[in-house]
């Protein structure tokens, strides 16, 4: 008994204590075929339209009484651990424009598309805003403090997550402003955890990838509503 008891023990003590985790994103193969666009396209980086609401409980699982600690996160990259990982090193404006360039240039759309911080000497002009980057996490205790990973021993859950982006694109043009192109996409995952099967909880290179493929698809769509096509 007392063996379970200090394995209790050193689980809670590990609880919020993950692996820093830093933004990758890798975009799919480029596509074999021409350009099918003649435009250019600068993509500076986007606006931070979230919410500024940190609420991090995590530490309440050891509290008596409570069954779990918890995170409510609107700027998640900020806070210095999570359910299952420690710090983040990401840069949401920056990164996901990085990323959203990576990802146009390989399927061939226009004839040259790059990131820019005042929006460059291009067409056109790809302008994202990040509305949300929600996350939520719980660390399960079950009421027991200190002795709930007692628990997570015998095989209950340790942990939940939560990640939620959602982003806002239009695609202007450069000279006048005027707007050609306007869409908002959301993608959520969560899953839950236990010490035997820890699961990622930052997931959003996964979740922006979903939502660039498919704005990727879009802006390929374009070329035959008005703009400029590529001689075939």
């Amino acid at each position: 008994m007392r063996k379970w008891a200090w394995a209790g023990v050193l689980a809670a003590a590990c609880a919020g204590c993950g692996t820093e985790r830093a933004w990758i994103y890798r975009p799919e193969p480029a596509a074999a075929r021409s350009p099918l666009l003649v435009l250019t396209v600068a993509v500076p980086p986007f606006r931070d339209l979230r919410a500024n609401a940190n609420t991090d409980e995590l530490m309440n699982y050891a509290m008596p009484i409570f069954p779990f600690g918890w995170q409510n996160l609107s700027h998640p990259e900020y806070a210095q651990r999570h359910a299952s990982t420690g710090a983040w090193r990401w840069k949401p404006d920056e990164d996901l424009a990085r990323a959203a360039v990576a990802e146009i240039d390989r399927a061939r759309i226009f004839k040259r598309v790059a990131f820019s911080r005042n929006g460059g000497e291009a067409d056109l002009r790809l302008e994202g805003t990040v509305k949300s980057t929600q996350y939520h996490s719980k660390t399960f205790s079950y009421g027991l403090s200190v002795f709930g990973p007692l628990f997570w021993v015998l095989g209950t859950p340790s942990d939940s997550f939560d990640n939620e982006l959602v982003l806002g694109f239009r695609l202007v043009e450069s000279g006048n402003g005027k707007v050609l192109w306007e869409k908002e996409y959301a993608r959520q995952t969560g899953e839950t955890s236990w010490i035997y099967d820890v699961r990622d909880d930052f997931r959003y290179p996964e979740l922006a990838k979903a939502i660039l493929r498919q704005l990727s698809d879009d802006l390929a769509d374009l070329s035959g509503r008005g703009l400029p096509a590529a001689e075939k």
